[in-house]
């Protein structure tokens, strides 16, 4: 089982030198939104050097444990691991329904390699 977020507001970027993915229901009245971050620095605690992720809140954000993201024109899915799940306060994964434009969807997807440049996640892009 899955949580599933409504994003009508879709930002990647790259901010003092971090890279940014965030969905949100909202752009300005944000109530629920998933937010990844991974910093272009190689750090000497490794648990820094994996990505990021936040859902709604500070309280529920960990370093790695994302398994696997599965990206479709209108859908995310970030498949978790068992604890990284647990501290989400989610059964398994999280699904983002989405809408952009095609360069907005390619950038998207990049910025999603940039952030896996280690490959410490599977990335699937279905058409």
């Amino acid at each position: 089982m899955s949580i599933l977020l409504k994003a009508s507001f879709v930002y990647c970027g790259i901010e003092d030198e971090t890279i940014l993915i965030g969905f949100a229901d909202d752009e300005f009245e944000t109530k629920e939104y998933v937010l990844f971050q991974k910093s272009l620095y190689i750090e000497d605690n490794p648990l820094l050097n994996k990505i990021h992720i936040t859902l709604n809140s500070e309280n529920r954000s960990q370093y790695g444990g994302i398994l696997r993201i599965i990206i479709r024109r209108k859908l995310i899915s970030i498949f978790l691991s068992e604890e990284t799940a647990r501290s989400h306060g989610v059964n398994d994964s999280i699904d983002i329904e989405y809408g952009i434009d095609e360069k907005g969807y390619n950038s998207l997807i990049s910025h999603f390699n940039r952030l896996n440049a280690d490959q410490e996640i599977e990335i699937e892009v279905k058409l």
